[in-house]
């Protein structure tokens, strides 16, 4: 019965392409309705639709509250932690910029913590969903959320952005998404401009794509249809990757080894750091 209202509430709240959970366009509408006293009420509430967030609510502590109780002290959580993870694994990454890219930002609560350090962010993400409940949950003077189309992507000057920073993005694209994605990272960066990539490397649990995409039981292409991807891929590859689209000076680093004090996975979370050298730039932090 879980499984079921799990697939109903993604179903509900999915757009049109894949991985685009709060996708749908009924959500900012529905927000935008929303009186403003009840507006972050709702947005927690949207978000609890995604199965990106709020997923672990049988730990103690949450076990004798209320649903919207929960979802506010989890919501503080999942802050909390992209404050640590801005300060622990971002922070030296992005000292020298001014004017950021947070590509895939969700809810936004990573583009608050870089907001609240000064700096000027560009939040972009595929799902409307998510953006209308970051307006509500993170909205700030000096940051920009819009989608990420063409249109909103226009919106950011080619070469205009000193760092991009991702999250939690990467190891939900396919391959062509993925090459697409960089693509887009290395117009969007100023010549020695740096990306900050966060990646899942392959283990057990993280199946390569090619892996789900041959799993034809019932439930595997279900999860590949309608849940949520999680590919597992080698540091290697993003390195050969990132080289192809115009990085140099990559280099990969365990979270764990950057002072981060709960790693989901401590084994295969790494940073991946990389600097933009258009053509005829000499290489060399």
């Amino acid at each position: 019965m879980k499984t079921l209202l799990k697939l109903l509430k993604w179903t509900l709240s999915r757009g049109t392409d894949p991985q685009n959970f709060l996708g749908a366009a009924w959500i900012p509408l529905f927000l935008s309705a929303v009186p403003g006293r009840s507006k972050r009420r709702w947005a927690l509430r949207i978000l609890s639709m995604s199965p990106h967030y709020f997923i672990k609510p049988d730990l103690p502590k949450f076990r004798r509250m209320g649903f919207d109780e929960y979802l506010e002290s989890s919501a503080g959580d999942i802050a909390a932690s992209r404050e640590e993870l801005y300060r622990n694994v971002f922070r030296n990454a992005l000292s020298d910029a001014s004017t950021v890219l947070d590509f895939g930002c969700g809810p936004g609560f990573l583009a608050a913590a870089a907001d609240r350090d000064g700096k000027k962010v560009h939040a972009v993400d595929i799902s409307r969903g998510a953006l209308a409940c970051a307006r509500i949950l993170n909205g700030s003077e000096r940051i920009v959320y819009a989608l990420a189309d063409d249109a909103g992507l226009d919106g950011i000057s080619d070469g205009g952005v000193d760092a991009v920073v991702s999250l939690a993005v990467v190891q939900h694209l396919t391959e062509d998404s993925l090459d697409r994605y960089l693509s887009v990272c290395a117009r969007k960066l100023r010549d020695g401009g740096v990306l900050a990539l966060h990646i899942q490397s392959g283990n057990d649990v993280w199946r390569s794509e090619q892996d789900w995409r041959d799993d034809r039981t019932l439930g595997g292409r279900v999860k590949f249809n309608l849940g949520l991807h999680c590919f597992g891929r080698s540091v290697e590859s993003y390195l050969e990757k990132l080289a192809s689209v115009g990085f140099s000076d990559a280099r990969a680093v365990k979270l764990v080894d950057l002072g981060l004090s709960d790693p989901d996975n401590r084994d295969t979370e790494h940073l991946v750091t990389a600097v933009r050298r258009r053509a005829g730039t000499p290489s060399g932090l």
